[in-house]
């Protein structure tokens, strides 16, 4: 995680402004009414061409209080981030001679490995936290994963926070260190696709290694690049070798750190294929992720995907209505093409994050239940998640913010957002580009409905029409299962 600036801090700083008044008597805006509700007219107009495609991956990184696969099957998400310690893999050295095996051997013989450590390895328990740890191991969860069709994504740390193992190298130096350093990561792409058929192939390079000591790296920017080209080197020849005609991916530098993204993407760019980011200003309107594409395109990468692996916050609750809707207005606004364009996404965090045994952070407790912007991520999904083609929605008054996507089947999906206190709109939208005729089901999410069927809007002559409360969300589905109810 990063430290990041808050709501609650820019509501601080506010109030740092204006105390001077306040101290010398005067009220800064005495007259000020509370505003009435209202309703207004709205117009959507839905582009008939192909505006691009959505965000391909949505969904969250781990925590380490529960794994559900129903929980991610119910929400919609289709990849789950995981961190890859050593701490958790490999403890100990796996076969107590440090250094050994050389890469050499390797190469010349995977079953130098001692794999049978590893098999007990991944039929350990996941995590300590969940109210019974045996009902998921590692294997599990990879099978699991992979069965519900969720792309996992690998992050691969020599340390983890507490600086453990202590028996790898904080930063390898030596051909010892680096011979510990490619085998983990050869055994870890080798076991799971190789010896198993998990279909994991996207891995990350630590995690955060500018946040140091807190992430486990406390290398420089230099040494994180040949963290980066020795993993390269031991993914290729995983998939060179054993799995011919298949590709992986390689993520980095796993940071927002501006220093980092420029200089790795000088330093080992040709070494990794995607850019993965961190990202916890979510009000910044897209800034941020148009500054990542630019940076693409300046080192000569303009074509690698972008990946958040860590956004969202850590310290404001997901229980916030205004949570929900800025995940939901970001998810829209990462689906639109060009410098906006986000290929894939995790939410920090899916679950709690159990911490000297408090937890926190997760948009799902420990215990299953879920928090408020577990709906608006889940509304979000079923439009935009899995790389549909997307369609520009123009919107007058422009504060109000929408595309529409198209399912396999057909079905065209709307999502609106309307951040207004005090607005209700009635909308007037115009499909007549992909659709004349129809019904639709209207979804909603906002501080009293949580991502349920809300009525029904019928299409004629184009146009469909349907009221958008204010702070809220709403998801039209248009086609023939349209009028059917939540799942």
């Amino acid at each position: 995680m990063m430290q990041c600036r808050s709501l609650a801090a820019a509501l601080a700083c506010a109030l740092l402004i204006l105390l001077p008044i306040a101290c010398l008597g005067e009220d800064p805006n005495p007259q000020a009414p509370t505003p009435s509700p209202s309703v207004s007219e709205a117009t959507i107009t839905v582009s008939e061409k192909q505006w691009g495609v959505s965000t391909r991956y949505i969904g969250g990184t781990e925590g380490d209080s529960r794994f559900d696969i129903a929980d991610l099957a119910d929400c919609g998400i289709n990849t789950l981030r995981i961190y890859g310690d050593m701490s958790r893999f490999e403890p100990v050295d796996d076969d107590g001679v440090y250094g050994a095996p050389t890469i050499a051997e390797i190469k010349a013989d995977p079953e130098i490995i001692p794999w049978k450590r590893w098999d007990e390895v991944m039929a350990s328990p996941y995590s300590p936290h969940p109210e019974d740890p045996s009902k998921v191991t590692w294997r599990s969860m990879f099978a699991d994963l992979k069965k519900a069709g969720v792309c996992a994504v690998i992050s691969l740390r020599n340390r983890d926070t507490s600086l453990q193992p202590s028996w790898s190298p904080a930063v390898p130096k030596t051909d010892e260190d680096w011979n510990e350093w490619w085998e983990y990561v050869f055994a870890m792409a080798y076991w799971l696709n190789v010896r198993n058929d998990f279909g994991v192939d996207e891995f990350e390079v630590l995690n955060e290694p500018d946040n140091t000591p807190q992430q486990g790296w406390i290398g420089t920017r230099e040494e994180y690049c040949e963290m980066v080209k020795k993993a390269n080197d031991a993914l290729a020849h995983v998939y060179r070798t054993y799995l011919p005609g298949r590709s992986y991916h390689l993520h980095a530098p796993v940071t927002a750190g501006p220093r980092w993204v420029r200089g790795v993407l000088a330093d080992a760019g040709d070494s990794f294929d995607s850019l993965n980011v961190h990202w916890y200003a979510w009000w910044d309107k897209g800034e941020f992720v148009r500054r990542m594409h630019a940076r693409l395109a300046e080192s000569g990468h303009p074509d690698y995907p972008i990946w958040l692996s860590e956004w969202g916050t850590y310290d404001v609750s997901y229980d916030e209505w205004y949570m929900g809707l800025a995940v939901i207005e970001n998810l829209i606004r990462f689906s639109q093409p060009g410098d906006d364009h986000v290929y894939g996404s995790h939410i920090f965090s899916f679950y709690d994050w159990v911490y000297d045994g408090r937890p926190g952070w997760g948009i799902v407790t420990g215990d299953g239940t879920r928090r408020a912007t577990y709906y608006a991520l889940r509304l979000a999904n079923r439009a935009l998640a899995g790389a549909k083609p997307t369609f520009q929605a123009k919107c007058d008054p422009a504060e109000l913010q929408a595309i529409a996507t198209k399912d396999a089947d057909g079905k065209i999906n709307l999502l609106v957002l309307n951040w207004s206190d005090t607005v209700t709109y009635n909308v007037r939208a115009d499909l007549s580009g992909l659709l004349t005729k129809g019904t639709g089901a209207v979804r909603q999410f906002n501080t009293e409905v949580r991502d349920e069927v809300v009525g029904q809007t019928t299409v004629e002559d184009g146009i469909s029409r349907f009221a958008l409360p204010s702070r809220s969300a709403r998801l039209v589905i248009y086609g023939k299962a349209a009028a059917a109810g939540p799942p």
